[in-house]
């Protein structure tokens, strides 16, 4: 008999907490793209909201809530599981509750809840785990019975929202969600956050040091951590120096507003900013936080009206000669290079030199040398020369969705070429060996770098680069890809300008 979530989860657990790695049995294994615990349900709240069921989704997902309602279990996990080869059990939180005060009357309420309680304990299915904590959710009152279950599953991330929508009804729900966010940390967190109230200072103070701190990204989680922990009235006095360590890393994470939004959020960001920046000399450098500065200085240059003030307090902020003493040191070792070019440090000795003595830890820092002058690009190239044997990396194109160690050196690869277009012709070896590579986005950037070149010369490949345009009539007649493909016959055809499509 297959062995049930519940029991993969209750097995696995380990003082308490999965261990790291630990994973669910993939239903979908051909799927090209595999989804870490809890991801596919957190993309689809942040960034894609739920799907409206079609009108046949919706038929059957009421035979299978009628199933839960005649006690006949096994069939209704069954039902449920063939519903969900085509829906995620996210997509139908607001369908159980239209469907229980439609049919109100003539629901079994006894069964359902067994219907839910077999489903959480017994489904080998992780969206019938789901539903079942779903369908939980419509009931108050005690239940002994599945507690344990409901705190174990949410252990793992996959299920941690779901528990938490069940634990936040429970009496003292508030301290169950609050043991449970410490004991996650990827996307069950993020969840678990959004619903943990600042009720305590224990908690208060938690939300300020590790609320944002998950394995996705702390952006998910900075503004909500933000306006629960405190961390503005903090700013009004003399925070200690872990709190305002605490406060930089939320800070970092409000001006990643990638994934969502964040400062721009916060109505006095500007302020908020400057008083950052203030205590600032109060405190002792790191990398990180000289890093975080340099963060609020380009997102205060990238507003629509530029904060100018935030700009200049920055600049002294990162002059400081605490901060250029972390950085001069951090760039011995090959770090905080970014910040070395910000200040205008030297640096890229030091980078060639950790580059020649390690240089599979440094190659993607390859832009810092072909961005100065002449000298340390031609060391560069002649570096990556000679650690990759461009000869030996010819192949036809493959689907490369997943790429592994084998390619390693593709990869390293691609960092040189998408350095070559201002230097018309340098570099001729890397571009062909890019154009040869089974690897799409090397072929994709060599062609690119092709254009670059007789864009810039206004002479068609042909003349300007004939053994190139050889290797590039070569590739057309072989690349998988309709893009390349494209890029490649304009390339053939002799033309010199190119629009941001091509």
């Amino acid at each position: 008999m297959e062995k049930s979530i519940y029991e993969l989860i209750r097995s696995a657990v380990v003082d308490g907490v999965l261990p790291d790695g630990f994973s669910l049995p993939d239903e979908a294994d051909s799927a090209p793209v595999k989804f870490a615990p809890g991801a596919f349900d957190g993309i689809t709240i942040f960034h894609m909201g739920l799907d409206e069921l079609d009108d046949e989704g919706r038929v059957k997902l009421g035979e299978a809530l009628a199933s839960a309602s005649t006690g006949n279990r096994a069939e209704t996990d069954a039902l449920f599981f063939e519903w969900t080869k085509k829906h995620r059990a996210l997509s139908m939180v607001d369908e159980i509750q239209n469907y229980v005060r439609d049919h109100k009357e003539e629901l079994k309420i006894g069964y359902m809840y067994q219907s839910a309680k077999y489903m959480i304990l017994h489904s080998a299915h992780v969206e019938c785990v789901k539903i079942g904590l779903e369908l939980l959710e419509l009931f108050k009152g005690p239940m002994a019975d599945v507690e344990e279950a409901v705190r174990l599953l949410g252990l793992c991330d996959e299920f941690t929202i779901f528990a938490v929508w069940n634990l936040r009804k429970w009496e003292n729900g508030n301290e169950e969600i609050f043991d449970l966010v410490k004991k996650v940390h990827g996307w069950g967190r993020i969840h678990a956050v959004e619903f943990l109230e600042p009720d305590t200072e224990e908690i208060r103070r938690w939300l300020l040091t590790e609320g944002a701190e998950n394995d996705v990204m702390p952006a998910y989680s900075a503004l909500t951590v933000w306006e629960k922990c405190g961390a503005e009235e903090l700013l009004k006095g003399k925070p200690t120096a872990e709190e305002y360590a605490a406060i930089l890393r939320l800070v970092d994470g409000l001006l990643d507003e990638g994934p969502c939004p964040g400062l721009s959020r916060i109505e006095n960001a500007e302020s908020v900013l400057l008083r950052v920046l203030e205590l600032a000399p109060d405190y002792i450098p790191t990398v990180d936080s000289c890093g975080t500065v340099l963060a609020m200085k380009r997102w205060a240059q990238k507003r629509k009206e530029p904060m100018t003030a935030v700009v200049t307090a920055c600049d002294e902020a990162l002059h400081l000669p605490a901060c250029t003493e972390v950085i001069r040191d951090a760039v011995r070792e090959g770090k905080a290079l970014e910040l070395a070019q910000e200040l205008r440090l030297p640096f890229r000795e030091d980078l060639l030199r950790n580059m020649r003595m390690d240089f599979s830890g440094h190659y993607a820092d390859v832009r810092y040398l072909m961005n100065d002058g002449d000298y340390y690009a031609q060391e560069a190239m002649r570096l990556f020369r000679e650690k990759l044997p461009l000869a030996e990396m010819k192949g036809d194109p493959v689907d490369d969705l997943c790429l592994g160690d084998e390619y390693k050196n593709h990869n390293m690869l691609q960092y040189m070429i998408q350095e070559l277009d201002g230097r018309v012709l340098e570099g001729a070896d890397f571009v062909r060996a890019g154009l040869e590579s089974p690897v799409t986005r090397n072929r994709n950037r060599a062609l690119k770098v092709l254009q670059a070149w007789v864009s810039a010369a206004q002479k068609p490949l042909s003349e300007l680069a004939p053994p190139l345009f050889d290797v590039v009539r070569s590739l057309r007649d072989k690349e998988i890809r309709s893009a390349a493909r494209e890029m490649a016959e304009a390339l053939l055809a002799g033309k010199t300008e190119f629009s941001e499509e091509d």
